[in-house]
């Protein structure tokens, strides 16, 4: 499954606000609850933070995908944004992340949310990926680059 698959425009920030590694996962639960019409109560963004407790998920190259599992997802989900500062979200090269990608999964979607993360590691490793989408002036230029690189990369 591919990630454009996950998301909208309405889905996609090109200019998150957050400075903070919380304040960042916040915003993209909001984002991801507002474009999927999901309203959780807070469950997403505590099942998120929680994760992120155990161990971070900046996983380098100013990457960062947060990501958990919910009872009121019935699909997995996605929501994108791109910080132009950069936060600090305890990556393991020390840099700050600048792209973001949030995956919910429904609590029983275990084989595709891993396989998911598999295809989203593999496009974002690539530079010329991940610069496309964090110059990605809006949404919908996000949405075309992503699905440019998937038709590369993703086989």
């Amino acid at each position: 499954m591919r990630l454009t698959e996950l998301i909208n425009p309405q889905a996609v920030n090109t200019r998150l606000r957050a400075r903070t590694k919380r304040d960042a996962i916040a915003e993209l639960v909001e984002l991801l609850e507002s474009a999927h019409g999901i309203d959780s109560q807070g469950e997403i963004l505590d099942r998120v933070l929680r994760r992120e407790a155990m161990m971070s998920t900046g996983i380098g190259n100013g990457v960062a995908i947060p990501h958990g599992k919910a009872k009121l997802v019935d699909r997995m989900v996605a929501a994108c944004g791109v910080s132009t500062e950069g936060i600090e979200f305890e990556s393991a090269d020390g840099e700050a992340a600048r792209l973001f990608i949030l995956l919910v999964a429904p609590e029983s979607g275990g084989a595709l949310h891993v396989k998911v993360l598999a295809n989203i590691s593999r496009l974002l490793k690539e530079e010329s990926v991940r610069q496309s989408l964090r110059e990605a002036p809006n949404a919908e230029a996000f949405v075309a680059a992503l699905r440019a690189a998937e038709a590369v990369h993703i086989p």
